[in-house]
This record gives structure tokens, C-alpha cells and sequence, in this order.
């Protein structure tokens, strides 16, 4: 049985602030074909919660942190036997030293 899925705000506005991004430099399709490959990886992780890699050795409220990559960006996710948390939206170019502080904030 697929697990129900919830995005933490600062999530969500991370992936809006992509699908802005994309739809000033690259036009609607292509903010489309982002949102289509999130939406299929969601599913996939829904269905599959363990095929992200293990992030490092975080946790985040006791559940340990995964990261699924895609081609530009990654989702940062735990889960527990219910619900798959979307924890980050994460762009691939950054550095990512910076994820811990960021879910500590979170």
C-alpha cells in the first residue's frame, strides 16, 4: 500500500520557487516536464520509500533523512509506516554542507 505524502511549507515553496524559475527562463512546457518528473518520483517514493539513498547520517524527528536525486534536483525526504515527509526541494548545483543546518531550521 502507497504511503500518503506531505510536503513541509519551506518544501513546497523551494519547489515553487523552481517551477517560477524555470517558467521565466525556459518557458511553460518545460516547467511541465519538471513538474511531471517530480510527481512520478513522489509516486515512486510513495510506493517505494526506501529507494532513496540514505542522507548521511541525519534524522529528522527520529526518521532517518533520504534523498532522491533526479536530473537537476533532488527531493529530501523521511517516512515513517504512513506518511512520506518531503523535507526539502533541492537544487543540484548548491552546496550541500548546508542541508543539515537547513533541517535543523526546519
Amino acid at each position: 500500500m502507497a504511503l500518503r505524502h506531505k510536503w513541509l511549507k519551506e518544501a513546497s515553496q523551494e519547489l515553487v520557487s523552481t517551477l517560477d524559475y524555470v517558467q521565466s527562463y525556459f518557458g511553460e512546457r518545460s516547467v511541465q516536464m519538471v513538474y511531471s518528473e517530480v510527481s512520478a518520483r513522489i509516486k515512486q517514493l510513495k510506493t517505494f520509500p526506501d529507494s532513496g539513498l540514505r542522507y548521511k547520517d541525519l534524522s529528522f524527528n527520529g526518521k532517518e533523512v533520504r534523498i532522491s536525486h533526479m536530473k537537476r534536483s533532488s527531493i529530501i525526504y523521511c517516512h515513517d509506516e504512513e506518511t512520506l515527509l518531503i523535507l526539502a526541494f533541492w537544487n543540484n548545483r548548491s552546496n550541500d554542507s548546508i542541508v543539515p543546518d537547513l533541517l535543523s531550521a526546519r
